[in-house]
């Protein structure tokens, strides 16, 4: 009776393990470096699949990067390697858990199996084969469980933040150059861009640059952005902030730079906006050889020829094209555009700026034609 009873329970078991596991050739396997985190902390994830051969006739499908509600998941890679003529799959992520509590994160991979005859079909081209044969069956993985600590800051990890400006005394409309940095590691994608607001200060800037890469600890690196301030007079840069929830100090964090006060002179000299006196005596000069070499135009060939390049010339500028037209410097040609606050002008300030001594006044000229 007892000896009926134990077949009666070893046959129960093995239908529930050939439930359980289909008798299939192959098993996966978890493995996390925490169990518990922080909203927004990255946590690593190894799924593996061990095989009892070489498996040749399997192919996994396997993505579970995405995001939704709940969680942002990012590949960090894969390897395939075989060891004792056993075959393993091992598939690597990051996960950025988005909501608090206990969560348990389910993922599922395709295993699709072909056989000899169809790879022997498809690469011979027999019978007109153009395919592998596949019998595909879903897999099961181990449940991913997570505590998931609540804060109230947007980002998580560990940074730093370091802003400089490049001088401290100016002229008036002659821009100063602020540079903000944040460096460290964590959740860095949600880093937003400062905005800048300082009462009679034209402001400019660029979108935050990033230069990070992904490892098991989050995004690794810096993000940059930079701004171009120009005023009439002096004026003070408030201190920035950057608040996240440091990990490692399980708190929030508040970091703040230094106020600038930036201090602004006397204005360009008129000579140095405008004409220089020998440009306008050029410019008369001009004027008299025109209505002196038209009244002599039959005296002969040489008059002839100037007369001929005259026409050549294109029409005279006007207005502040004019003004445009007679600076010499492409410092001077800057300051004249910044003070018409026009819109237009934003990128090319910026972009000249940037270039310094290599900044061509033709080439600048050239692209305000342009406009």
């Amino acid at each position: 009776m007892r000896q009926s009873l134990g077949r009666v329970w070893g046959a129960i078991f093995l239908l529930i393990a050939t439930c359980l596991y289909g008798g299939e050739p192959y098993s996966w396997s978890l493995k996390t470096n925490k169990s518990s985190v922080y909203v927004n902390e990255a946590v690593e994830v190894e799924y593996t699949c061990n095989f009892e051969d070489r498996a040749y006739l399997y192919v996994i499908e396997f993505n579970p990067e995405g995001e939704n509600e709940a969680y942002r998941m990012l590949p960090l890679g894969e390897v395939e390697s075989i060891k004792d003529a056993k075959r393993s799959n091992t598939y690597r992520y990051v996960l950025f858990p988005k909501q608090a509590g206990h969560k348990a994160f389910h993922f599922r991979a395709l295993m699709r199996k072909t056989t000899k005859a169809s790879i022997e079909n498809s690469v011979i081209g027999r019978d007109n084969v153009e395919g592998y044969a596949f019998t595909d069956k879903e897999a099961v993985l181990p449940v991913l469980n997570l505590e998931v600590l609540e804060h109230r800051e947007r980002m998580t990890g560990r940074f730093s933040l370091n802003v400089t400006l490049d001088k401290n005394e100016t002229k008036a409309y002659e821009p100063v150059h602020l540079d903000v940095q944040v460096k460290g590691e964590g959740d860095f994608d949600q880093m937003q861009d400062f905005d800048l607001h300082i009462d009679g200060v034209k402001i400019f800037s660029e979108p935050g640059e990033k230069h990070y890469r992904l490892t098991k600890e989050g995004f690794k690196g810096e993000w940059e952005q930079k701004f171009s301030l120009v005023a009439e007079k002096s004026f003070m840069i408030k201190p920035l902030e950057l608040n996240y929830f440091d990990i490692d100090k399980k708190e929030r964090v508040v970091l703040r730079s230094e106020p600038f006060d930036v201090a602004v002179k006397e204005g360009y000299k008129r000579e140095e906006l405008l004409d220089r006196a020998e440009d306008n005596r050029s410019s008369d000069w001009w004027s008299s050889s025109y209505l002196y070499y038209l009244l002599t135009f039959i005296v002969g060939v040489i008059v002839g020829r100037f007369v001929a390049q005259l026409q050549r010339l294109k029409r005279e500028p006007q207005g502040f094209e004019a003004e445009i037209e007679a600076c010499t410097s492409v410092k001077s040609l800057l300051t004249k555009l910044v003070m018409a606050d026009d819109r237009r002008y934003g990128a090319l300030i910026e972009k000249y700026e940037k270039m310094g001594a290599k900044a061509s006044l033709r080439a600048l000229k050239k692209e305000l034609r342009a406009l």
